[in-house]
């Protein structure tokens, strides 16, 4: 008894999540681009101003929309936004450790797009940070997407 009750909890679960599910409007990646350069350049305003205190809910603001784009370009960004934060500020110590968690979350997300030029831009972003032994790794795995991405465009190439 217990069997079927909890199989039709799941059943209208499902069912109900396939009804909803289309109701949800997609995400448009410009409207996400825009939210987080927005929130950069207000940074970038408000550090001009010396108001470190905005500048650095702005940058949060712009992380978290970068975050929430699930692409690599806008956690990349918000790495390079942390670090003229740390330069305008003088605050290495805050602000670089949280530009290497962006661009490690970038990293990993050109790499799951398998965007060779992706994890390339990443790669540069460590050497800015002076991250060498990143730097190293992220252009390795760069070239190795590269290699497979031409493997892949040919074998498709020779199926025509």
């Amino acid at each position: 008894m217990r069997h079927r009750t909890r199989t039709r909890s799941l059943l209208l679960l499902l069912l109900i999540g396939v009804i909803v599910l289309p109701l949800i409007p997609e995400a448009s990646a410009d409207a996400d681009r825009g939210d987080w350069a927005a929130r950069i350049a207000e940074m970038d305003r408000a550090l001009g101003r010396g108001e470190t205190t905005a500048a650095t809910a702005a940058w949060r603001e712009a992380y978290v929309a970068a975050h929430v784009s699930r692409g690599w370009p806008g956690m990349l960004a918000v790495g390079d936004a942390a670090l003229r934060a740390s330069r305008a500020t003088g605050t290495p110590e805050v602000f670089e450790p949280r530009a290497r968690r962006a661009y490690l979350t970038a990293l990993l997300r050109a790499r799951r797009q398998a965007s060779p030029n992706g994890v390339l831009a990443v790669a540069e972003a460590f050497g800015r940070l002076g991250d060498r032994d990143a730097e190293r790794l992220a252009r390795s795995d760069a070239a190795g997407l590269a290699i497979r991405g031409e493997a892949e465009a040919r074998r498709r190439a020779n199926a025509l």
